[in-house]
């Protein structure tokens, strides 16, 4: 049996935006940088961000069951010998991938993980220079310091019984084109005062309005919990688990999944600031604007951010932290391995199934239930384009494979957003906060241009900014902090497209990059790019996304529009091959990839199985 696409896609969507990191910068290890002078990185998802600069920011922290690290996680680990069989191959470390896993292994499947490079985590790896630790991404999270909670992720981590420590804090800074800045407290009470001093006249009107027509669409958007999600016949029984949520979910219907613009049109809002700050908050969490952005998406975030009491969350050791939990959840069974630098070649199909890997060194693993890639579906078809040359997959799995790998709109295909820049850097903090505050907050927006002509989309327009040292002091040496800016999937690959890494014409090209993302940064920590620790500058470009997470084009991830496009499910026409990722439902971000590792490994266990792990998890009372 299978599930109504479209009624898929509304009744997952309830839980796609647990947390608020969209953003996932995808860069790879240290050597995915180059150094330069220190003269010259969903979901973050900018969501929340309001000013009252006579309040400092709060910080606590959280300490789940499990043992966490107590400094600066580092996710660097060394090779071991991949075994020769297994039941699952994962192909790919990043966080979909690692939740999968971390499921099955929970379940007692025989699973093994094959990363690439020599470090696990994609997207959310983590690494260290010269003491400082540096973030890849994401920046921004919420919803995993309290127990009950509708985020995938957390409800993983209950799941598996490995979790990191948490950090709460409360602010979030933003600075506007006319020059203005303010970092108030996230939550409901003081953004009505940033719509006072910024939106004029109708503006805190318009936006209550707007609250109280979207709470039906938020009742049901956090109705339902992905993690009872399944593809076949299973699903009738693990949602039925959840009636009332169910019901309320299928009873808005259609309307989850309509562009979050026809709320705006019927609603008539007009004022300037709301407009365009409504447009930032769905780009910042889907990659579009208000026109393209679902309303399950947004009635979740005014739902879960504007409500009082609201905290964001930060894993204390970084990012890094996370990867960690869920490689412990793996390995700690017998039957579960995390295998670093073991590069698949080849995925091997026989008699109509996926039945294995070849690694790059020749060596073959074979899978005696499932080959799961965690990889985009572009390297995905590379990867099986042996298998299909010889005429081992179906017309029907083929027709399937182009498909996926489709870019264009005008027939049928989905297009891919753009990629990013980035720098990293350690910086002296002599002179500065040692604590966040309104004055100085960690993590903050800046906007260039309202009218830009592509608006928010529109290439280095929006600069995200984090110095995640002011949260967890264990991530910079005493005295120092440290940074990361980056434009949030707005760089266009053709722009480096060809260019020679060794050449002139590209570190000059990084050097202009740098001084740009240096220009945001010190919009709040003065005189930055004169502070750098020398051997700690990192430039990052489409091209470093391209050759060491092998993102095609660099590109973040797939341009997904409401009302014109869906993401595929995970299974294929190939009878053992499964996709995972934020190329597959629910897409971008880190709630909606532990969602897709999640419903992943649910098609890969029994309905018994899925029952038990939904007893772990503790949702939040209606």
């Amino acid at each position: 049996m299978k599930l109504h696409r479209a009624a898929l896609a509304f009744i997952g969507m309830s839980c796609l935006l647990s947390s608020s990191s969209a953003f996932v910068p995808t860069q790879k290890t240290t050597p995915s940088f180059s150094s330069v002078k220190s003269a010259s990185s969903a979901n973050a998802r900018l969501l929340s961000q309001y000013r009252q600069p006579s309040l400092s920011t709060t910080l606590h922290m959280s300490s789940p069951a499990s043992s966490p690290p107590q400094s600066a996680a580092s996710t660097s680990r060394r090779k071991e010998k991949a075994p020769t069989e297994t039941d699952v191959i994962v192909i790919g470390s990043g966080l979909s991938g690692l939740s999968c896993a971390a499921l099955l292994t929970h379940c007692g499947t025989y699973t093994t993980v094959l990363e690439s490079h020599d470090t696990p985590g994609g997207a959310c790896h983590t690494w260290t220079r010269r003491g400082f630790h540096f973030e890849s991404g994401p920046s921004l999270y919420s919803g995993f310091s309290m127990d009950e909670s509708p985020n995938p992720l957390k409800n993983i981590f209950q799941i598996v019984g490995e979790e990191p420590e948490w950090i709460t804090y409360d602010r979030w800074g933003t600075v506007l084109p006319n020059g203005k800045k303010f970092a108030a407290k996230i939550g409901p009470e003081e953004f009505g005062n940033v719509l006072k001093e910024h939106g004029g006249p109708g503006a805190e009107e318009e936006f209550a309005k707007l609250m109280e027509r979207m709470g039906p669409l938020s009742d049901a958007a956090q109705a339902l919990t992905s993690m009872a999600l399944r593809e076949d016949a299973g699903a009738v029984i693990t949602l039925l688990r959840y009636p009332r949520e169910l019901f309320a979910t299928l009873k808005q219907g259609q309307a989850l999944n309509d562009p979050f613009k026809l709320i705006m049109d019927e609603m008539n809002i007009t004022n300037k600031f709301v407009i365009n700050w409504l447009d930032m908050l769905c780009f910042l969490l889907q990659g579009l604007p208000a026109a393209g952005t679902m309303n399950a998406v947004m009635a979740y975030m005014l739902a879960d951010w504007y409500r009082p009491g609201v905290t964001l969350d930060f894993p204390k050791g970084g990012s890094g932290a996370i990867v960690e939990a869920l490689v412990r959840a793996v390995e700690k069974h017998e039957h579960g391995r995390v295998c670093v630098n073991c590069h698949v070649d080849e995925i091997l199909v026989e008699d109509g199934r996926a039945c294995g890997v070849k690694l790059s060194d020749g060596s073959i693993i074979k899978a005696k239930k499932a080959v799961v890639s965690n990889a985009d579906p572009y390297v995905t078809s590379k990867l099986i384009s042996k298998a299909r040359a010889d005429g081992k997959t179906s017309d029907e799995f083929n027709e399937y494979l182009d498909k996926l790998t489709n870019t264009n709109a005008d027939t049928g295909g989905i297009p891919e957003l753009k990629s990013f820049i980035h720098i990293h850097a350690g910086i002296d903090a002599t002179g500065l906060p040692e604590n966040p505050s309104a004055d100085f907050p960690a993590q903050w927006a800046v906007v260039r241009d309202w009218d830009a002509p592509e608006g928010v989309e529109s290439p280095r327009n929006i600069v995200l900014c984090s110095m995640p040292s002011l949260i967890d002091p264990t991530l910079a040496p005493e005295g120092k902090h440290v940074l990361h800016a980056y434009v949030p999937a707005t760089e266009p690959y053709e722009w480096w497209k060809g260019l020679d890494r060794t050449s002139e014409e590209y570190k000059k090209k990084k050097e202009e990059a740098a001084d740009f993302l240096w220009s945001a940064i010190e919009e709040y920590v003065p005189n930055a790019r004169d502070r750098a620790v020398e051997g700690t500058v990192q430039i990052g470009t489409p091209l470093t996304h391209e050759r060491f997470l092998r993102r095609t084009n660099g590109a973040y991830g797939p341009r997904v529009e409401a009302g014109k496009q869906t993401l595929p499910g995970h299974k294929t026409p190939l009878d053992g091959l499964l996709l995972t990722g934020d190329y597959t439902f629910p897409g971008i971000g880190v709630p909606a990839t532990a969602a897709s590792g999640a419903i992943t490994a649910n098609n890969l266990v029994s309905v018994g199985q899925h029952w038990a792990m939904l007893d772990k998890i503790r949702l939040p009372k209606k």
